[in-house]
């Protein structure tokens, strides 16, 4: 533990006691620390043939990088039926084509940013990937390794920086051996930096750290435990989450990348980061407050590589009646410009 988050930690958690009864507690309100190293990522996303080559995703790309982000990571996705299912379906209309992430690439390196790689596989029956348990792992990792090593030769020919192996497949993670197949082949093919995205609670169960650049983790730890915390109140709450991401990076020797991070304008946001769809009342300021304490969190954390927040549509919509996760056209934006811009 540093000697500053020592200090922050007791802090906070006596100023969290302290706001505690004020529900509408927005201070501090000056901008989130940010030191100039590390990766500053948003995930543009899209769920259409041709979404990334339309001029949307370009306007949209422009906009990401007009916050200071320093990298855009781009997701593609395969599909399956059900978690039992043996192939994955690199063939469906909502998977991204060649063609049109290129276009992207090409859009998002002429605005200086770099580039990750995210594949990502979604299931047909609403399932969370990592429930994927296939019935034939054989049949199903040659079926992934297709769609992954595809990607991979995609990400090595236009420089691509980074490039995602898998995304919270925990369910997969007993066959290491498939796992590390898997992964010398993406190595054949892509000499950039290699990433694994694990879910928050998978992280300590990933056999194969030791053979990715970084660890990944995508955070969705409860960092509120009520609808409008106070900033503070959010920041003491982060504190036992990044000594349990300390303790993972101390034990990989690897960087933690946090692959994943965000949270919908709505009240409670920050107690259950990961539901989505629920009905519930739009907040944008309590997404611009977990915005900043999540920067504020990680400022002085140099074992911690960057963050990646998730997400910002390729159509580009958002905007204050938008309940979903993207910062566009919300304060959370203005959080992160003020963080990162110039």
């Amino acid at each position: 533990m540093s000697p500053r988050r020592r200090t922050v930690s007791a802090v906070l958690t006596a100023g969290a006691i302290l706001v505690g009864s004020i529900s509408c507690e927005r201070s501090p309100t000056t901008p989130a620390a940010s030191r100039s190293g590390g990766v500053r990522a948003i995930t543009l996303v899209d769920w259409t043939a041709d979404g990334y080559a339309q001029p949307a995703a370009d306007a949209s790309i422009q906009a990401v990088a007009a916050t200071g982000a320093n990298t855009v990571v781009i997701i593609v996705t395969a599909y399956q039926t059900s978690p039992a299912s043996s192939a994955v379906r690199t063939d469906d209309p909502r998977t991204p084509t060649p063609a049109s992430v290129a276009q992207a690439v090409t859009r998002a390196r002429a605005l200086g940013l770099s580039v990750s790689i995210k594949p990502h596989v979604d299931l047909d029956d609403g399932s969370w990937r990592g429930h994927i348990d296939p019935a034939s792992p054989t049949a199903w990792f040659a079926s992934y390794r297709e769609f992954v090593l595809v990607w991979a030769a995609f990400a090595a020919a236009h420089d691509v920086a980074q490039f995602v192996v898998g995304t919270e497949l925990a369910g997969t993670l007993p066959h290491s051996g498939e796992w590390e197949e898997t992964i010398r082949g993406v190595r054949d093919v892509f000499s950039g930096e290699l990433v694994y995205a694990a879910s928050w609670d998978e992280a300590g169960r990933v056999p194969f750290w030791r053979d990715m650049d970084l660890v990944g983790v995508d955070f969705y730890f409860p960092v509120a435990r009520r609808t409008r915390p106070g900033r503070l109140e959010i920041l003491a709450e982060w504190q036992p989450w990044l000594e349990r991401l300390h303790l993972l990076h101390r034990q990989t020797g690897r960087p933690v990348l946090l692959t994943e991070i965000g949270y919908r304008s709505v009240d409670g946001a920050g107690m259950h980061p990961y539901q989505f769809g629920d009905a519930a009342r739009i907040d944008v300021g309590e997404q611009a407050d977990l915005y900043w304490a999540a920067l504020e969190a990680i400022a002085d954390e140099s074992w911690i590589a960057g963050l990646c927040w998730w997400n910002w549509p390729a159509d580009g919509s958002g905007g204050p009646d938008d309940d979903d996760y993207t910062p566009h056209g919300k304060p959370a934006e203005s959080e992160l410009t003020a963080a990162w811009g110039p």
